[in-house]
């Protein structure tokens, strides 16, 4: 009974400081907003908007080996070969670098065709967008380094651990970028020093992890045998870090090379207010992934509905909570946090981005049951097909419709993500019922 009671508040206690980690990001930035705005300008605070999102788009794109490395670094440990965890998390090193630094180059190159092109920028905020986005692809390649870290460390369950690094380092960013703008200092500044803090940060995360998990070496390693490991399993899961790139940073790329940036410092905050509706509900149900993946064994057809059903259940209501006030009381929220004149420009952005969120909410269940029986190739070409449409529909939306029209073509994600809930309802209808008939439900997937 101990036992069990402290394994449910090891549980209890890793997925509150996973919401507390994914809450403190949009949680800060959205307190922090009004204070930057007025300071920095809406340009400069769109070119940080910009240079944050080069940042996230490299941990995005390092998260798919994150997941490899989590589940054989946990397999190791759980063996008890020190060995093998030790040269996973050496191999992952070396993957993040390699990859870090390409998609870091490669945005270099970018940067000064793009900031070149960009509509009704003056030179000296041409300027300022390519230093601090130069800037950004160096933070690009420090984040992904400090990933292998966090993941070794949660792939030993200390999520309280991970999350108390990250949620700090975020508090002294953007307490950080607060007391520059109020110097009158700029957007480069800012990424100077949010680029000094994850150096810190980093140096103090691998000597944690050096210290706490007794590893010998943590010099990057490229060994033959953890890369084909991490790569059977971490490839699609890499893809599927992809998709979420274009889903949830490339349609900011797209609305401030369409539409300039001042209309990107209104869309990009309107997308801060609604993305929590998803985030908050994917936070709080994740734990259906690795309770139903170590269950599928045993479980009946008719306890794996049952599951089911209770757990869409709880995901409706909690997308529910979340998004109604959002949707419905959107320009108050807006009056309310920024100043009238903002919510009479992007209230009805907000209201349509929050139902987008939520639609892509309502996902979360199956997402995690499909995660669990394996199909994540299926996973990863549906949220493929919305992310083209999205993509597509906001390039023809947007010019014509404005920041509206953005977020009406980011809409149509989450209607054509849901359709994973086909295959997973033939699933569940398989007529035989006995101990074990879910792993023949992955067949009929």
């Amino acid at each position: 009974m101990i036992f069990i009671t402290r394994l449910r508040s090891v549980h209890i206690s890793n997925a509150t400081y996973g919401i507390a980690d994914y809450i403190s990001l949009p949680a800060l930035m959205l307190c922090s907003a009004p204070f930057l705005l007025h300071h920095l300008g809406v340009e400069q605070y769109a070119i940080w908007v910009l240079a944050s999102a080069t940042v996230t788009s490299g941990f995005l794109l390092s998260a798919g080996f994150g997941d490899a490395a989590l589940k054989y670094i946990s397999t190791y440990r759980g063996n008890h070969d020190h060995a093998g965890t030790e040269r996973i998390i050496r191999t992952l090193l070396g993957i993040n670098l390699v990859l870090g630094i390409t998609v870091a180059t490669l945005l270099a190159l970018f940067i000064p065709p793009l900031v070149a092109h960009l509509p009704n920028v003056s030179a000296s905020l041409q300027i300022s967008y390519q230093h601090a986005l130069e800037i950004g692809c160096v933070l690009l390649v420090v984040k992904v380094v400090e990933s292998v870290f966090i993941c070794a460390q949660r792939a030993f369950e200390r999520y309280d651990i991970a999350a108390r690094f990250t949620i700090a380092t975020r508090i002294v960013t953007i307490g950080a970028a607060v007391i520059i703008a109020a110097l009158g200092r700029g957007t480069v500044a800012i990424m100077l020093s949010t680029l000094l803090v994850a150096l810190i940060s980093v140096v103090l995360q691998a000597f944690t992890v050096w210290r706490h998990l007794a590893i010998h070496s943590l010099l990057p390693s490229l060994h033959p045998a953890s890369m084909k490991e991490l790569f059977s399993f971490g490839a699609f899961s890499w893809l599927q870090g992809l998709v979420g790139l274009f889903t949830g940073q490339a349609d900011r790329f797209l609305v401030g090379y369409l539409l300039g940036t001042h209309a990107l410092a209104y869309y990009s905050i309107c997308v801060q207010a609604a993305m929590p509706i998803h985030g908050i509900a994917a936070a709080g149900l994740q734990v259906l992934f690795p309770y139903l993946a170590s269950r599928l064994r045993v479980l009946s057809n008719t306890a794996l509905r049952q599951k089911f059903a209770a757990a869409f259940a709880a995901n409706i209501a909690l997308v529910a909570i979340l998004a109604f006030p959002v949707i419905f009381g959107s320009r108050y929220i807006l009056s309310y946090w920024l100043d009238p004149n903002f919510a009479a420009h992007a209230s009805l952005t907000l209201s349509i981005t929050a139902c987008g969120f939520a639609l892509l909410g309502l996902n979360v269940t199956g997402f995690y049951m499909l995660m669990a029986m394996g199909r994540i190739k299926l996973l990863v070409f549906v949220n493929t097909v919305g992310a083209a449409v999205m993509l597509v529909a906001i390039t023809l939306l947007a010019p014509r419709f404005g920041i509206a029209g953005a977020a009406a073509g980011r809409l149509l994600f989450g209607p054509i993500v849901c359709i994973i809930y086909i295959p997973l309802r033939n699933a569940l209808r398989i007529a035989q019922d006995a101990p074990g008939q879910a792993i023949a439900m992955q067949r009929a997937l």
